[in-house]
């Protein structure tokens, strides 16, 4: 039986080649296989130290005179879980683009190919900034004026699980949401859209992100909100100002 690839008809970049969907599907799930197991090797490597970070970032933020509360007897595990998981998906963040771009390759023309190999690690850098963001003043904000609140009309007792499922959360989500400059300027050079598009669309936009951010935090202050909408303001612009280079 011949292979796939030599009975295919070859068509478009140089080294592409034609071959039934089934069989992009199937390397596409061994490509995130490989990044799920990665994933999964990562975090058994950081358990270990995950509960040295979680108290290290207990005490940043909530102080040492704030007692830990467990609730359920797998609470603390679930909570160096998710920790772990954090740390792993940094890791494996850079990874998970090069899978993808390995997958598209070949598919891609040589200026096409240098373009992504370059935006990859600015992508990861987005994704750490929005990680340093989130710790150094969006959880403060949410652990000062929500959480220790409270101390004036009731003890506290914070759950373990409950308080790093948040902050995981809020890191997660700081650093894909730093990625709209990267998407943006990936989207305007590939031609998927255009720049004068994306400008017409700014109140649309601003609407939309102030409409998400007022469901994303429980601040009754609106601080926190605030503080979120203007960084997506802010990062759709830089992204504009981005795609004006291409």
């Amino acid at each position: 039986m011949k292979n796939e690839k030599d009975i295919a008809n070859k068509t478009g970049v140089h080294g592409d080649y034609n071959e039934p969907a089934i069989l992009h599907l199937a390397e596409l799930r061994n490509r995130l296989l490989v990044v799920i197991i990665a994933m999964f090797v990562f975090m058994l490597g950081s358990y270990p130290v995950s509960g040295y970070l979680m108290k290290y970032v207990w005490n940043m933020f909530l102080g040492s005179s704030t007692e830990m509360a467990i609730y359920s007897p797998l609470e603390w595990i679930y909570a160096r879980l998710e920790v772990s998981f954090l740390l792993a998906l940094a890791m494996t963040f850079p990874f998970f683009f090069y899978e993808m771009f390995r997958f598209v390759a070949r598919g891609l023309y040589p200026n096409e190919r240098k373009f992504i190999k370059s935006i990859v690690p600015v992508s990861f850098v987005f994704f750490i900034a929005g990680a340093i963001v989130a710790v150094h003043f969006i959880m403060p904000l949410m652990f000062k004026y929500v959480i220790l609140s409270s101390d004036t009309v009731a003890q506290s007792q914070i759950s373990v699980q409950q308080t790093i499922s948040i902050a995981v959360t809020l890191i997660a989500g700081s650093g894909l949401v730093f990625q709209i400059p990267v998407i943006m300027f990936f989207a305007v050079k590939m031609q998927l859209i255009r720049r004068q598009t994306l400008r017409k669309m700014r109140i649309v936009v601003y609407t939309s992100f102030l409409t998400f951010v007022l469901f994303l935090s429980p601040d009754p202050t609106f601080i926190a909100q605030l503080v979120c909408a203007c960084l997506l303001v802010v990062l759709f612009e830089v992204g504009l100002l981005f795609s004006r280079f291409y």
